[in-house]
This record gives structure tokens, C-alpha cells and sequence, in this order.
């Protein structure tokens, strides 16, 4: 069996993949504990998280989540209609790589700024919280339709600050366990996913209720396959993680 996170980017490639009965749709959460715990051999979990288990998961070359720049379902979002430091940011839990990504950002700029973990996800409650949030997901995309104030896309200032690639997600396995069937079949549904675009923009425009244009903006900024700039990401990530923890 193979994870896929169960928001709105990945599912171009689940209608694409070929043979859905290995498929598991859950939370980037609850999939990296699944995949460490034995449920799942495989699947695509938070690039932070990948990072901080590599004892235990190998990377496999195949889909990520990633953007072109603008990534749009990972924004800073406020009812102020500017940034004031310091910044009491609320961050939703299924947040891991983009809360880095957003920490990294803060302290290029030398912006003073404090983090409140909660459980909330949509943007309205985790604002209730603190004058800032960091949303996620299909809650991010949500966004454009609620009137908040959206501060940063953050691919797009992580891309503009560093020069790197946003990478949210990568493909893993646990180490010692053989997924090339499942990865057989995530590789067609990347080859795929274009063909499959439409039906998600029309699905969750319903789901959503969200504008076609926002959704059509959304999935042609959206990138699934492994380049080689996503291993200098990964590269830059994990340098700048154990800088970090030390």
C-alpha cells in the first residue's frame, strides 16, 4: 500500500494512478506515522519530516509536491493588511516543512516572531488565536474567498529569498521494504496527472466553492515530478535543519 496526503494538490495524480486499491489517503501527519509504524510501506510525507527520519525511510525519486513558485495552498494570512513585528503567528499541525520554510523567511529578514502550535486548521479559528497564521491545504486555498489579508505565498518567498526550489513533499519507504509495484505506479500517474487536472479543478470548485480560475491558477502552478533541483533543496533543507538543532 502506498500514502498520498488527502488534500486538494494531490489529486490529479490519485485519479491518475492506475490500480487504486493500493491507495491510502490520509494527513501528511497521520501518513509519516503509518509509514514508520509498518501500516504503509511507502508514500509521500512532509520533506521535513522525511529529513528528520532518514535512520529509518529512504528517499525514492518520484512525485513531490512542489511549485513552479508560487505554491498558493501555503500562505501567511492576517486581518492586518501589513506585516508588524513581532509576528504571533498561529501555525496549524500539518504544517511542518512550511512552518520551517516560514521560520527560515522570518529570520533572513531579522523579524522578531513567536510561534503558537494549534490544532486548528481553517484560517477564521487559528486567527482567533494570534494576529497571523500560517494555513495549509485545501484551509489555504479556501483563503481566496474569505476576505483575510494573504501576507506571503510562502514557496513564493522561500524561492525568492533563497533561490531554491519550495519542495513540501517527497516520496518515501521504509528502508528494507520493496514498493516498486506502488512506485511503478506513482511514476504513470505523474506522466498522467495533466489528463486529470480538469476533473480536479471541477470537483473541488464544488467542494470548495471556489472560482475555476483560482483552481485553474492552482494545479498549472503545480509540479509533481523530481527535477534535480529538488535534491538541492533537500540538500539545503537538512543542512539548514541540523543548523538549527544544534
Amino acid at each position: 500500500m502506498i500514502g498520498l496526503i488527502n488534500f486538494a494538490h494531490s489529486d490529479p495524480l490519485y485519479n491518475a494512478f492506475p490500480d487504486k486499491s493500493l491507495i491510502v489517503r490520509d494527513t501528511p501527519k497521520n501518513l509519516i506515522s503509518r509509514i514508520l509504524y509498518g501500516e504503509l510501506k511507502c508514500g509521500m510525507v512532509s520533506l521535513v519530516e522525511y529529513i528528520r527520519n532518514q535512520d529509518r525511510l529512504e528517499l525514492v525519486e518520484s512525485a513531490t509536491i512542489r511549485s513552479s513558485r508560487e505554491v498558493m495552498s501555503a500562505i501567511l494570512v492576517s486581518r492586518k493588511t501589513r506585516i508588524e513585528a513581532p509576528l504571533r503567528i498561529s501555525v496549524t499541525e500539518h504544517t511542518r516543512t512550511t512552518e520551517f520554510y516560514t521560520e527560515m523567511i522570518l529570520r533572513k529578514l531579522k523579524l522578531p516572531y513567536e510561534l503558537i502550535h494549534s490544532r486548528e486548521r481553517e484560517a477564521s479559528k487559528l486567527l482567533d488565536e494570534a494576529e497571523y497564521a500560517l494555513v495549509i491545504g485545501d484551509e489555504a486555498l479556501r483563503v481566496y474567498s474569505s476576505g483575510f489579508r494573504i501576507i506571503w505565498d510562502i514557496g513564493f518567498e522561500f524561492n525568492a529569498r533563497f533561490s531554491m526550489v519550495p519542495v513540501f513533499s517527497v516520496t518515501v519507504k521504509r528502508k528494507g521494504v520493496d514498493c516498486s509495484m506502488e512506485i511503478r505506479n506513482l511514476n504513470e500517474a505523474i506522466t498522467n496527472s495533466g489528463k486529470f487536472i480538469d476533473a480536479a479543478v471541477k470537483e473541488n470548485k464544488d467542494r470548495m466553492n471556489l472560482p475555476k480560475s483560482i483552481l485553474d491558477l492552482y494545479y498549472n502552478r503545480m509540479r509533481y515530478d523530481f527535477i534535480p533541483g529538488v535534491s538541492r533543496t533537500i540538500e539545503f533543507l537538512s543542512g539548514a535543519l541540523a543548523s538549527s538543532q544544534s
